[in-house]
């Protein structure tokens, strides 16, 4: 079970259409062409739009509190959604 986050604050949960996600299946979620995984010390991985700053997303206050949990630099954001998956739920 994952949880796609929305820019909007909404959290819904997702599942992979088989035992875990595919590439193409998080691209899809995620709206993009190149993802970019940030690993939460927790075990749990945040996925989101490697290129998200450069499109007109919006800020991702949701997403950025995991990333600065997970040590991110200050004043980093995190635009547009954000899929976390368990580790095992990823190809």
């Amino acid at each position: 079970m994952a949880i796609l986050i929305k820019t909007n604050g909404s959290r819904k949960i997702v599942f992979p259409e088989k035992a875990t996600f595919s590439l193409d299946e998080m691209y899809k979620y995620l709206e993009c062409s190149m993802i970019q995984p940030i690993y939460l010390e927790d075990g749990r991985i945040l996925w989101i739009d490697e290129e998200g700053k450069l499109k007109p997303h919006f800020e991702n206050p949701r997403a950025t509190a995991l990333l600065r949990m997970a040590g991110g630099l200050e004043g980093d954001y995190i635009a547009g959604s954000a899929l976390l998956t368990d580790n095992d739920e990823i190809e």
